[in-house]
């Protein structure tokens, strides 16, 4: 009886490792990109990101993107960012990305910990086949820079997709 339910378990054990590694993500689709009012957005999770600017991660909920670009991008309470749909398989399976924010010179200056930033970088699990946010939202004063921002979404050494946004005056 041991040796039957050891068994059993080692099958079981087989069958969810192959499927963690079954997991692939194809490619990654762009469903909309803009912005959006970052005081209104709704934060359900912070976590703390050591390579981001800020040196956490909002996790928002209900994202409304804005119709037309505001004015001036380029301040305290705006938004950016993309929504996209991951396609492989299975499907609903977890995926480990990374979203890299490409900042444009000089940089963000985070007067917490001292360090400028060219870029924003935080992994984070999408289920395979469904829509996921990614945005950047200019929070504080030391985080407007004017300029081209560029997202990157990767997987491993895979860039999967890359959008810019223009930050500044229109």
């Amino acid at each position: 009886m041991f040796v039957r339910s050891l068994a059993a378990c080692m099958v079981l054990a087989a069958l969810g490792s192959a499927r963690a590694e079954d997991a692939r993500i194809d490619r990654v689709d762009l469903v909309a990109a803009g912005f959006y009012d970052a005081a209104a957005a709704k934060v359900v999770e912070t976590i703390a990101a050591p390579a981001a600017a800020g040196g956490k991660t909002n996790q928002l909920a209900d994202v409304a993107l804005m119709s037309e670009p505001p004015a001036d991008t380029a301040r305290v309470g705006i938004g950016f960012g993309v929504r996209f749909r991951s396609s492989g398989a299975p499907r609903g399976a977890p995926a480990m990305l990374r979203s890299v924010w490409k900042i444009p010179a000089p940089g963000i200056h985070n007067p917490t910990n001292d360090n400028t930033y060219r870029q924003s970088v935080v992994d984070f699990t999408t289920a395979i086949g469904s829509v996921h946010w990614r945005g950047y939202g200019l929070d504080q004063p030391w985080e407007v820079v004017p300029g081209t921002w560029t997202i990157e979404i990767w997987q491993g050494d895979r860039k999967l997709l890359e959008h810019s946004f223009t930050i500044g005056p229109q």
